[in-house]
């Protein structure tokens, strides 16, 4: 055990800089107090005492990128987030799957940024990055030693504004291959995993962003080439369309210096609206079957309800919960423990433009796997539901579990830069967890049994059965609705001289790679030999 003498003097040596000298830090140059009149402030917001709050200063460039910073120095780590307000969502109907490959893109180096170099810079400064595509959103996000937050930045900022000077008809083959592999693997031979884009395909009509999965369709990337990409980014990539959120230890100034410096350049892109709310309207009942290669048929039952953020969005969720979260819940106490189902469960789905309601209950094939009486016996669960079965014990239990998972989440510097992000991009409203905590104190029973009553009983659903290969008897009802063949429209070409390219006119050499800032620096493994051994000898 490391003694308290000893502990103080490798702080002590990380005080007066000797870690970082044996390091070869470079100095930080003089910052200014105050940020740019380029950077407008627009609010600043101090974490409330008692609530789940997180302090931050929220800011925009003229280009129109917004700007959140979250300083908290409890460690000597930053994580960076740049989100983009464009996912599968934003795509149109033959053209699925972009938002997704630009995922891919965007890791294939920019103007001044190689091939994988992203991957390697980061990795080699000890951090960790990575991408996500969803819906409604795409983000890329960094985690690295404080001092390498100058370095994020110019990373981040190559690839917004630098990326189709390296984007080629080759890379755009390579990565087309890469995503349709992928579907291949998540997918097509995943046990289950078309489940959820036959789901789709029943709720939405075809012409609905959210008919088709994030991966896309493959004949929709077969059928386009790398101008067809181009013009995808150049439509949602810009400035004006993207948030970046940084916390942890740094400067806020320093930080709005580099910020300005590397994405103030990059010119604004077209004008983005907010996409129309479009919650599933269906008008019947529809039952579809799909095989696959599995052993336990699934059932999986959809009800619309409306959309991310609405009123009373709470008591669904809280719904969802008493029905099928854990052991306690109905779904389980009815048809799990008493052997009738594997599992059984039940969740709202939320996203931008609509949300869903899903009951989903697996068979047991070494006992009666034919899904028409389990599906008789959710129905009549659902159907029969009474005030009364929503237990307010259980209710009070499954909403301090929700509401610890949200807290939760805030533990780290990741979390908080996460929930900052999100929700500044759908909502404008960066810190926005203790209203809907807040909401989620105020739940019900009553008010659970109203939402109950609003979007289930009576109310047209999708039912899939998902069966074993060649086993369509098992199905719980017997299908009404197939999905229609696409009618894709003509594939015009893009032409190159069509796209609307934006270019950057910078005042610096960005082709060069900023070095470590400050006073924490990634260590080799013999400096940090030779730190103990030295402290160990005192």
């Amino acid at each position: 055990m490391i003694s308290q003498k000893l502990k103080s003097q490798l702080k002590m040596l990380v005080g007066v800089g000797l870690v970082v000298g044996l390091a070869a830090c470079t100095t930080a140059e003089k910052i200014s107090v105050l940020p740019k009149p380029a950077i407008q402030l627009l609010e600043e917001v101090p974490a409330t005492p008692g609530k789940a709050s997180i302090a931050y200063s929220k800011y925009q460039l003229e280009n129109g990128l917004t700007v959140i910073l979250a300083p908290d120095h409890s460690d000597p780590l930053v994580h960076v987030d740049v989100t983009y307000h464009v996912g599968s969502a934003r795509e149109v109907e033959g053209k699925s799957g972009f938002a997704h490959f630009f995922e891919h893109m965007m890791f294939q180096g920019s103007k001044h940024v190689g091939d994988q170099q992203h991957f390697k810079m980061i990795t080699e400064a000890g951090g960790s990055l990575n991408g996500t595509t969803n819906r409604d959103r795409t983000n890329y996000f960094e985690t690295v030693p404080s001092n390498q937050l100058e370095k994020v930045l110019w990373l981040e900022s190559d690839r917004m504004g630098y990326l189709l000077e390296a984007v080629s008809q080759r890379k755009f083959e390579i990565q087309r291959d890469t995503v349709k592999n992928e579907r291949a693997q998540n997918y097509e031979n995943r046990p289950y995993g078309l489940m959820w884009e036959r789901m789709g395909e029943a709720l939405y009509p075809s012409d609905h962003p959210y008919s088709w999965q994030t991966i896309g369709y493959v004949e929709d990337l077969d059928r386009v080439d790398v101008n067809d990409l181009k013009a995808f980014f150049l439509r949602w990539y810009g400035p004006n369309n993207a948030v970046l959120t940084i916390g942890g230890d740094f400067e806020k100034e320093q930080a709005l210096e580099w910020i300005e410096k590397y994405f103030g350049p990059i010119p604004r892109g077209p004008e983005v609206e907010s996409a129309p709310k479009q919650p599933a309207v269906l008008p019947e009942d529809r039952y579809m079957t799909t095989e696959d290669r599995i052993q336990q048929p699934m059932l999986l039952i959809g009800w619309p309800t409306n959309y991310q953020g609405a009123e009373g969005n709470e008591n669904i969720d809280m719904l969802a919960r008493v029905l099928g979260s854990g052991r306690n819940s109905i779904l389980y106490q009815k048809l799990v423990k008493t052997e009738k189902a594997l599992d059984a469960g039940a969740f709202h789905q939320c996203a931008e433009l609509a949300c869903n309601f899903f009951v989903y209950v697996m068979a047991d094939s070494s006992k009666r796997a034919d899904l028409s009486p389990l599906y008789d016996e959710v129905m009549g669960i659902l159907d029969g539901l009474k005030p009364e079965d929503i237990d307010p014990d259980f209710l009070k239990q499954v909403q301090g579990r929700a509401e610890a998972d949200s807290v939760f989440a805030l533990q780290s510097v990741r979390g908080k830069v996460t929930q900052l992000a999100s929700n500044q991009t759908f909502y404008d409203q960066p810190d926005r967890l203790q209203t809907e905590l807040d909401k989620l104190g105020k739940v019900t029973p009553d008010s659970v049994y109203k939402a109950y009553q609003t979007y289930i009983p009576n109310k047209h659903k999708v039912a899939l059965s998902v069966v074993p290969r060649g086993k369509l008897e098992l199905a719980a009802r017997e299908a009404t609705f197939d999905t229609p063949p696409r009618n894709l429209p003509e594939q015009k070409p893009i032409l190159d001289s069509e796209l609307d390219y934006r270019f950057v006119e910078d005042t610096f050499d960005r082709s060069k790679v900023p070095e470590a800032q400050g006073r924490y620096t990634v260590l080799c493994r013999s400096c940090i030999a030779s730190i103990w051994t030295t402290i160990l000898r005192c």
